[in-house]
Parts: structure tokens; sequence; C-alpha cells
């Protein structure tokens, strides 16, 4: 995962191997300064983990598709094209 940071913005890509949910997890972690395991509030209570990841499945690297939704104190925004952007 790259990240690229921009202000209180961090930009990251989802990895081939990656799904979207994992994708998330592990940037917020690592914007946490925190372990994936570590992350104290589960993905689900912000997001439906599967129809994230079939949102991003079904995208076909549009990059005006998006999802938005909060998590961990982040603004979270996941695109079609597989990019992942937090902001504080």
């Amino acid at each position: 995962m790259k990240q690229s940071p921009i202000g209180t913005e961090a930009t990251y890509r989802i990895d081939d191997d990656q799904s979207a949910t994992e994708a998330v997890l592990d940037a917020v972690a690592e914007r946490a300064g925190v372990g994936v395991l570590d992350l104290s509030i589960p993905l689900y209570d912000a997001v439906d983990p599967d129809a994230l990841n079939a949102f991003y499945r079904a995208c076909d690297d549009e990059e005006s598709a998006t999802v938005s939704f909060t998590y961990y104190g982040y603004d979270i925004e996941v695109s079609g094209s597989g990019r992942v952007v937090l902001a504080e």
C-alpha cells in the first residue's frame, strides 16, 4: 500500500491482492499507529464490509465511483479506481 500525505489527508492504493476492506483497515491502522488487530472499533460499525468489497469489485476501475463513510475518526473515501483517502 502506497501512501502520499497531503495536508490532513493520506491517500493509499488498494493492492492487487487485497480486498477493499483489508485496504481500509490497513490504512486506518497505519495512520493511527496501531496494528490492525488493535483497532478497537469494528469496521462493520461504519460500513457493511461485504457491500464495500462488492462495490469495489463492480466498479471496474472507475475513478468517479466512490463510497464515503466515517470510521475510527477518519472520513474515508474508497474509489472504484483503488484509491483509499483518509481525512482527519
